[in-house]
């Protein structure tokens, strides 16, 4: 079975404005989507990197910028969402999302119902921050991405880059179980 592993960055409002459309308070607006496909053995086939045009949040946030050194130059030279989420969709295909922690997910939910898009197309998504918990440190609480790879004595790409960031997932990830992760995952 292939997967795959996805991150995103995102900007948000530098003030107390959030925009507001189709029933959603858009706390952060996707700026990049990073993804790697997978094999069973969590070898990567392919990988997928895009940098979108913000609609609402044009100006990057210093504290983004600073986090995942995109620029405003960057994101000025973006395509829309609608046309990226659409091509990396049909790019993921039925393949189930791993992501690390169930933040990018509800992000990505909350961009597409923002603009009018159904996310009927999302893959069924397992957030791989509560097998490492489940399997690793057992304390039922978060840890980031970045204490996992320390964890495991894994050097990382460079963090806060979408493309960057589902790499070092897959190297977390080559160390948990999966197949017991699935079993004992909740819905």
């Amino acid at each position: 079975m292939e997967y795959v592993v996805m991150d995103l960055e995102w900007n948000q409002s530098a003030t107390r404005y959030r925009a507001e459309r189709n029933g959603i308070v858009l706390t952060g607006e996707i700026i990049q989507i990073g993804a790697v496909r997978v094999d069973e053995d969590m070898e990567i086939l392919e990988q997928y990197s895009e940098i979108i045009k913000p609609e609402c949040y044009q100006k990057m946030n210093r504290n983004v910028t600073e986090l995942t050194d995109i620029t405003n130059e960057m994101i000025a030279g973006g395509r829309p969402f609608a046309a990226v989420i659409g091509e990396f969709l049909d790019w993921c295909g039925d393949r189930p999302f791993l992501t690390w922690s169930e933040n990018d997910i509800i992000m990505i939910e909350d961009n597409m119902l923002f603009h009018g898009l159904p996310i009927d197309r999302l893959p069924r998504c397992f957030d791989m921050q509560l097998l490492f918990d489940d399997q690793i440190t057992q304390e039922d609480r978060s840890f980031a991405l970045s204490y996992a790879m320390w964890k495991f004595d894994i050097k990382p790409h460079r963090s806060h880059d979408a493309l960057n960031d589902a790499i070092n997932t897959v190297e977390v990830i080559r160390r948990l179980d999966l197949s017991e992760g699935f079993e004992d995952y909740e819905i």
